[in-house]
């Protein structure tokens, strides 16, 4: 049986076709409509969907069908969540916390998500997810400089920060990635220093510009989100949904 998932973004739409828990085919798209959908349906070949949106896309067209499944906050997950607001979890955490039940199965696991924000979610070993953090991303920390002070420059963002920077751009550039390299590895510490055998997932579109800069041996996995919302997909399915 061949499934479909498809993440409908803030800056990009994302779709990925699996056969139980391999990837076959992963690809951006512009636009998600009906007849996309049923064009990516019958090329694939596809028995079963979800879709989900961090965006607000009105997804009530694609409702009511025996094959799509909408992720909301309703739909049953594979772990016990313990967030104190669960209907205000986000859609693509739901997802990456899953996706640690496959790639770190009966482990304390962090994920790590450093794209636009940077998320850091725990998941316990027993399967019970305690929540975590949100933070500024690369981009967002240069764009918060620029918009909230009067002289400071957004500067094109063109690789690694030197740490010492040498004019204005480049010691906005320095602050902004070498602080989250920073944050992150307290992160990881803390973690470290109050639950045993941790494993760090990494992924998001800055994961491997960052990753090689940390101080550990990390377990970088693009497209985590998508396995996620197969995860989430398959158990589903399982359950009779």
């Amino acid at each position: 049986m061949k499934q479909l998932v498809i993440d409908i973004g803030n800056t990009r739409n994302r779709a990925a076709v699996f056969y139980q828990e391999e990837m076959l085919d992963f690809f951006d798209f512009e636009e998600l409509s009906i007849d996309y959908f049923s064009t990516l349906k019958s090329k694939y070949q596809i028995d079963k969907t979800l879709i989900c949106s961090v965006s607000g896309k009105d997804l009530s067209e694609f409702e009511g069908e025996n094959d799509i499944l909408v992720l909301n906050p309703s739909t049953k997950l594979p772990f016990q969540n313990s967030y104190l607001s669960p209907l205000t979890l986000g859609a693509d955490r739901k997802a990456l916390v899953s996706a640690a039940l496959q790639f770190k199965p009966n482990k304390n696991c962090l994920v790590i998500d450093a794209g636009t924000c940077v998320t850091y979610d725990f998941i316990e070993k027993s399967g019970n997810y305690l929540g975590g953090s949100i933070s500024p991303g690369l981009q967002m920390r240069l764009k918060a400089m620029n918009y909230f002070t009067g002289k400071l420059p957004l500067p094109e963002w063109n690789g690694v920060g030197e740490l010492i920077g040498n004019d204005t751009n480049s010691c906005l550039k320095s602050g902004a990635f070498w602080g989250l390299i920073g944050e992150i590895e307290y992160f990881i510490n803390e973690y470290e220093a109050n639950f045993d055998g941790i494993e760090v997932l990494f992924t998001g579109g800055d994961s491997e510009v960052l990753s090689i800069h940390l101080k550990r041996p990390l377990f970088v996995v693009p497209h985590l989100i998508m396995f996620g919302l197969n995860k989430i997909l398959n158990f589903n399915v399982k359950k009779g949904v």
